[in-house]
């Protein structure tokens, strides 16, 4: 092989071992049309796989107080001076509505906070972390979640805390009424923060997934060129110093 040929396979080689190390990939479509979102998501290393970094990270989502103690307007203050990026639009089971069950969907929108993309049990702050953001834009309540559409004021975010032995992670999904004047927030449900330990991915990243479909589709997009789509059902998905992790 000649010299200029080597040079042109290696070139070839290098992006597609990258894709196939990444168990836990991009989210299959591009991330929501913020340029605030766009502009963090460029500055973060997407090139880098392996282990997650060891030392504690800077997490712009990091509580400084149990949640319950945050009012409405406090909470409001800080999840909406966080950037989110790496998001992506999925088409939701909904419920309470004639046409769910049937045919009908919700469309549900989840972002990751910038630069937060490796959480561990050890390294999750005292009273926890925001760490995905959602928003229902359809017409109808989510099903899993039970989430509620944005037009009636409403905005939901996925907080990540320690259990009290330091080993495992717990979420709370925490709704935040956004009307002016009136801004209140709540928990509507909780569960396990559950590891998928796949091979860690730098940049944040949400979606609904499972630990298995994301393996799968990482699969399917290296080998057949295609994007497997979730059940409607699927647990919200984020990066983590575990690969990804899902709210179970």
């Amino acid at each position: 092989m000649t010299r200029i040929k080597r040079r042109r396979a290696y070139r070839l080689l290098v992006p597609l071992a990258v894709v196939l190390a990444a168990a836990c990939s991009k989210s299959d479509a591009p991330a929501t049309d913020s340029a605030k979102a766009a502009a963090a998501a460029s500055s973060q290393p997407a090139a880098l796989v392996g282990s997650a970094p060891n030392a504690r990270k800077a997490l712009p989502g990091e509580l400084t107080k149990p949640i319950d103690s945050y009012t409405g307007d406090e909470f409001y203050d800080l999840v909406k001076k966080l950037t989110y990026v790496g998001g992506k639009t999925v088409q939701r089971n909904c419920k309470n509505d004639p046409g769910c069950g049937a045919t009908k969907k919700t469309a549900v929108t989840v972002d990751a906070v910038a630069t937060q993309d490796s959480l561990a049990p050890s390294t999750v702050p005292q009273f926890g972390v925001v760490y995905i953001h959602a928003v229902n834009k359809g017409d109808a309540q989510e099903a899993r979640y039970g989430m509620l559409p944005s037009r009636d004021k409403y905005e939901y975010y996925m907080v990540i805390t320690a259990d009290s032995a330091g080993t495992a992670m717990n979420w709370r999904l925490e709704q935040l009424d956004t009307s002016p004047k009136a801004r209140q927030h709540s928990s509507i449900g909780t569960g396990k923060f559950t590891p998928c330990n796949h091979t860690w991915v730098a940049g944040a990243r949400a979606d609904f997934k499972t630990c298995a479909g994301a393996a799968s589709s990482r699969d399917s997009v290296v080998h057949l060129g295609l994007a497997l789509q979730g059940s409607g059902m699927d647990p919200m998905w984020s990066s983590c110093a575990a690969g990804c992790c899902i709210g179970d």
